[in-house]
């Protein structure tokens, strides 16, 4: 027999695994980090020194950030 059960967002809080406990989320999940990236962001094939756009984007999904314009 299965059941139904609605949970909260605050016991969502407490649910542990996922993309976001991850280590390789861990590694990658810091804001401040990523704000870095964001404001040296290149184009994929840009030659000069800076963060390619498509490792950007990849951190801002993986961790939930904003897109960067």
């Amino acid at each position: 027999m299965t059941t139904l059960e609605t949970i909260s967002l605050a016991a969502l809080d407490d649910v542990t695994g996922g993309i976001s406990q991850s280590a390789q989320a861990k590694q990658v999940c810091n804001r401040q980090q990523y704000d870095w990236m964001a404001a040296h962001m290149v184009p994929d094939r840009g030659l000069k020194p800076g963060v390619q756009r498509h490792v950007v984007l990849h951190d801002a999904q993986m961790c939930g950030f904003p897109l960067p314009k």
